[in-house]
């Protein structure tokens, strides 16, 4: 082991904003490890090149982190090599002959949703189809099923032959214990909640009270559930306000409903909402959830829910769509204590997970 260690990051892209949030868990790390790791130089290396992520993705910005993250391999040789989930553990075939084939592998595993048999959320979603001509113009069913076999093949494979798995819950830590994968093979570090997230929010001048939600709308995250407790509620006083990826779901038929797509600003986004529901049947984590608390917003989750204690605690809990119903309707969350709420992300702060990164690191050298 060098004095310095050397840990690359790798993930489909490093552009900020991008609306996936696998793409900014990669980010947050890689800024949190340049602006506090001691012992260890810190690189990124991107799958996709910026030109073509941004012509597929349609929530990407013209951002670009003032970072070195063009070209990793001018920089030694990595001890370890990081990939940001499964999917972009299939690189590892290629890449870590490239950069070091002795180099430690590390997986960051999210959820085991790729084993689970529930519908999935489509890459059509993500698709910037005003951009997107010639080849990138590929039937939307094929790009899904590509997706899908590139996670559940990475899975796999990070199962077998990663040196190290790195998990968001204990639930996934659980759920892959199950599977038969060795305890001291997994650490559980939480997400980095972003500094950025913070109460910015000034009295709502429109006398709306406003009902939000933000997600990618696939099975898990419950929306319907939701639209359905809200279109009960019998007051015009409230709105909900939906964001994110395209809604699988019709709302023309209550004009309080109201769809805004991807946030340009998700911290204004957030201070827009006087409660926030994020009703999910299980999150690997739940990293809105957490973003909504650190900026002093109430939220509302599901009482069956399988979410991270960190996560859930300090939300109010809604039994099913009748109580979620009632509880808007007499505006429950009022009795949320929000401070306590956003001293659960405190357990989330950039320089906490990344001692515990570096610690997980120096565990995965020592061991080889």
């Amino acid at each position: 082991m060098t004095d310095r260690m050397k840990v690359l990051l790798v993930s489909v892209s490093f552009a900020p904003r991008s609306g996936l949030g696998i793409i900014e868990h990669g980010i947050l790390t890689y800024k949190g490890l340049k602006k506090y790791a001691r012992d260890m130089d810190a690189m990124a290396y991107s799958l996709s090149s910026k030109k073509l992520f941004d012509m597929v993705n349609k929530t990407s910005r013209t951002v670009t982190l003032k970072s070195d993250l063009a070209d990793s391999r001018t920089k030694g040789k990595p001890d370890i090599i990081h990939y940001m989930s499964p999917g972009v553990f299939v690189s590892s075939l290629f890449l870590k002959p490239i950069f070091n084939i002795k180099a430690k592998q590390v997986v960051s595993i999210h959820d085991l949703d790729m084993f689970k048999k529930i519908p999935k959320i489509g890459i059509d979603n993500y698709i910037n189809k005003a951009a997107s001509k010639g080849y990138l113009s590929l039937p939307v069913k094929a790009m899904n099923r590509f997706v899908h076999v590139m996670e559940k093949r990475g899975l796999v494979l990070a199962i077998k032959n990663a040196d190290h798995l790195l998990c968001v819950s204990e639930n996934t830590r659980r759920d892959l214990i199950n599977l038969g994968v060795e305890p001291s093979k997994i650490s559980v570090i939480y997400n980095i909640v972003g500094e950025n997230f913070r109460k910015t929010r000034e009295k709502n001048k429109r006398g709306k009270i406003v009902i939000g939600h933000l997600s990618s709308y696939a099975y898990n995250k419950n929306a319907e559930v939701l639209v359905k407790a809200f279109k009960k509620v019998k007051s015009e006083k409230f709105e909900l306000h939906l964001y994110g990826a395209k809604l699988p779901f019709d709302i023309s038929d209550d004009k309080r409903i109201k769809y805004f797509g991807h946030a340009n600003d998700t911290v204004k986004m957030y201070n827009s909402f006087d409660v926030f529901v994020f009703p999910s049947l299980w999150e690997g984590f739940g990293m809105p959830i957490m973003e909504a608390k650190r900026c002093r917003i109430p939220v509302i989750t599901y009482k069956k829910g399988e979410l991270p204690d960190v996560v859930k605690r300090n939300t109010l809990q809604f039994k099913d769509e009748r109580d979620l119903t009632s509880i808007i309707e007499n505006m429950k969350w009022e009795r949320i204590d929000t401070n306590n709420a956003y001293k659960d992300t405190k357990e989330c702060e950039e320089k906490v997970i990344i001692k515990k990164l570096e610690e997980m690191y120096k565990k995965v050298l020592e061991e080889s």
